[in-house]
């Protein structure tokens, strides 16, 4: 069972709703876990600006963060973290990469969700790993995949 909270601090009505993003969430369990428990936050680039410099020590807003609980995956088989989406920045990216809203955010919750179960995108081979990963989880929800952008016509 997936427990997670979703607090909005921005609303819009393209944001996925918490049925939809529960279906996101399990989808992309790739492992068993006694327990997961995840909070999402929707934030302003503002706040999104300040969280990033906070815990990244960059100092401009990102589309997510990712905050990963690694030892209690490690040490318990319990899945715990915090994803934090900046609305402002996911829907300028969406238009700029011609894609809907609601699929950059399913791609963002998606891949949010593989950083907290320890998958990364440093190295070329993680990071084709991962992508593959996205796209597969993506299709089943007849998303397309979202490193293919389409040029505007």
């Amino acid at each position: 069972m997936i427990n997670f909270s979703l607090t909005k601090h921005i609303r819009r009505g393209y944001q996925p709703t918490k049925t939809i993003i529960a279906k996101w969430l399990k989808k992309s369990l790739i492992n068993s876990y006694k327990i997961v428990s995840i909070e999402i936050s929707i934030v302003d680039t503002a706040t999104s600006q300040k969280l990033n410099q906070q815990y990244r020590n960059k100092n401009y807003p990102t589309n997510i963060i990712t905050l990963e609980y690694a030892n209690t995956r490690e040490n318990f088989a319990m899945l715990s973290g915090e994803l934090i989406l900046c609305d402002d920045i996911i829907s300028k990216e969406a238009k700029e990469q011609n894609k809907t809203i609601f699929d950059h955010y399913a791609h963002l919750i998606i891949h949010g969700m593989l950083h907290l179960q320890g998958l990364d995108h440093i190295s070329e081979d993680e990071a084709n790993y991962m992508e593959n990963m996205e796209i597969n989880i993506l299709s089943q929800f007849a998303i397309k995949n979202p490193y293919v952008i389409m040029e505007n016509i």
